[in-house]
């Protein structure tokens, strides 16, 4: 059993207000209508999927989507996106991408499903910060940049 799917019950409650954080920072910096549609990378219990408009969400751990409420979900890997080109018109991934096994990769898919935006936030204690920014930097042009108390938060489109 993976990480995830063993803290799954208690992880709202462990994580849920630093989610929702993060959350009400992405919403403060974009616009979004009823009709936008979202893809939530890494989506888990679905605490940063709280639009108010169309998220579908992927996550690897079975656990967590089982505590998901939302009704478009998958279990899926952001390498391997079941999803058309140009689908979305935002990509967000909030402190998931440091779990990824291929970053290019999934970094390449969000480009592909996705025809607008992307909010990639970055967990600042992790290992592989610096890389992880700096291949962002390479795949996307980041057009603002918000500090959180754990995350750097990326506002991207494609260059």
């Amino acid at each position: 059993m993976d990480y995830y799917g063993k803290i799954a019950k208690g992880y709202d409650e462990l994580y849920e207000e630093e989610q929702a954080n993060k959350l009400s920072i992405i919403k403060d910096n974009i616009k979004i209508s009823k009709n936008t549609k979202i893809l939530d990378i890494g989506c888990g219990t679905g605490v940063s999927s709280n639009f108010g408009c169309f998220v579908a969400g992927i996550d690897p751990s079975r656990g967590l989507l089982r505590h998901n409420k939302g009704s478009r979900k998958a279990c899926g890997i952001a390498e391997l996106l079941p999803f058309k080109d140009n689908s979305f018109d935002y990509v967000i991934c909030v402190t998931a991408i440091h779990n990824f096994d291929g970053i290019k990769g999934s970094l390449e898919e969000m480009k592909r499903v996705c025809n607008g935006h992307f909010i990639i936030t970055i967990l600042k204690r992790s290992r592989k910060f610096n890389m992880i920014k700096r291949i962002i930097g390479k795949k996307f042009k980041v057009y603002k940049m918000k500090e959180e108390s754990k995350d750097i938060i990326l506002f991207c489109r494609k260059p």
